[in-house]
């Protein structure tokens, strides 16, 4: 048996949560949005494939699309961390200087996507999304250049970040016949999700975790 390639890092062996604060731009999928019915959809599929216990499902109140990734307490290298933010700042002090970023930069309105396919990996499951036109596309990337540059920080592959959401963690990764039996699971979800229309999620906004399974629009005590 395999672990994912989050377990250890995100979670525990067993699947409970590990401190992993963090602050991140994301725009929410609610229950208002059409999509949340489709993601409760992939989310049932995946329960009736059998594989329940072998992955860690997000929290249905927490399906949001990560617009452009923030700094995280316990990611502090070079290639994730701004050059002009000492790499012992206090996640309070992170707190401050990511906000203040992010809020110099024009807030945009109402994002509007649609689903495109299924992108698995060993750590994570994630339904992949795509801007509903050329038009909203360079909406997304030029406000992902603005924040990037506020924070003085592009992430690698921040050019060709592909749009997501989370739908859940790997516990154990399948092998043998469990691989065969998640292959046939990912392609019913792209059967599922295929020829939805355009939706609407909420404007992105700035949120803040201590771990993967909750994300907040207000400041959080930091430990």
């Amino acid at each position: 048996m395999r672990y994912g390639t989050t377990i250890g890092k995100k979670f525990y062996e067993d699947g409970t949560i590990k401190h992993y604060p963090g602050c991140t731009v994301v725009a929410d999928v609610t229950p208002e949005c059409p999509a949340y019915e489709v993601m409760l959809g992939l989310r049932q599929i995946l329960i009736d494939a059998g594989f329940e216990k072998d992955m860690i499902l997000l929290p249905t109140d927490s399906y949001h699309m990560t617009v452009i990734r923030g700094l995280n307490d316990y990611v502090r290298e070079d290639a994730f961390w701004p050059e002009k933010l000492p790499k012992d700042t206090p996640m309070t002090k992170v707190d401050d200087y990511v906000s203040a970023a992010v809020a110099s930069v024009p807030a945009l309105g109402k994002i509007r996507m649609k689903f495109k396919n299924t992108f698995a990996t060993d750590g994570c499951l994630m339904i992949r999304l795509v801007p509903e036109d050329d038009a909203q596309e360079k909406i997304l990337r030029d406000y992902r250049d603005q924040v990037a540059t506020a924070i003085g920080l592009f992430l690698p592959r921040h050019a060709t970040y592909n749009f997501h959401i989370s739908l859940a963690y790997v516990r154990v990764i399948p092998e043998g016949e469990d691989r065969v039996r998640y292959e046939k699971m990912l392609a019913d979800m792209e059967a599922y999700m295929a020829n939805r229309p355009v939706f609407e999620i909420t404007p992105p906004y700035m949120a803040y975790y201590d771990d993967m399974l909750a994300f907040h629009p207000h400041r959080i005590p930091r430990d």
